[in-house]
């Protein structure tokens, strides 16, 4: 297989990967993965502060921290808290003021509800 990569003159922006060879890669597929586009990495996560913030006094702080975890791990975190015997109270009510929250989205309704559902009552 013969693979050419180029980039036209009118497109710079743009690059082309024809290969020729047993029908293994097509021109659209050359396109595809010439135009995808690598995201930018993640800030490093820094448990510390995370843990600080969930555990801060202040009701919006806590509520804050969690929708950022959630928004980069897509769960929401038990394990900043002692629930061994019954839920942790600033836990318990965060989740609430997200519950009540309508600009909660459907997948963190979801979330609270696992969280909520493994820990005891």
């Amino acid at each position: 297989m013969r693979c050419v990569l180029s980039v036209p003159p009118a497109a710079a922006h743009w690059e082309f990967l024809f290969c020729v060879g047993k029908g293994e890669h097509s021109w659209d597929d050359g396109v595809r993965m010439a135009n995808s586009t690598k995201e930018p990495k993640k800030e490093k996560f820094d448990f510390e502060t995370m843990k600080a913030a969930a555990a801060h006094k202040d009701p919006a702080v806590r509520k804050q921290a969690f929708i950022e975890y959630f928004e980069r791990f897509q769960e929401f975190p038990s394990y900043l808290f002692d629930n061994q015997s019954k839920i942790d109270e600033n836990l318990y009510q965060t989740m609430q003021d997200l519950l009540k929250d309508p600009a909660t989205t459907k997948e963190m309704h979801k979330g609270i509800e696992a969280l909520l559902d493994r820990l005891p009552s």
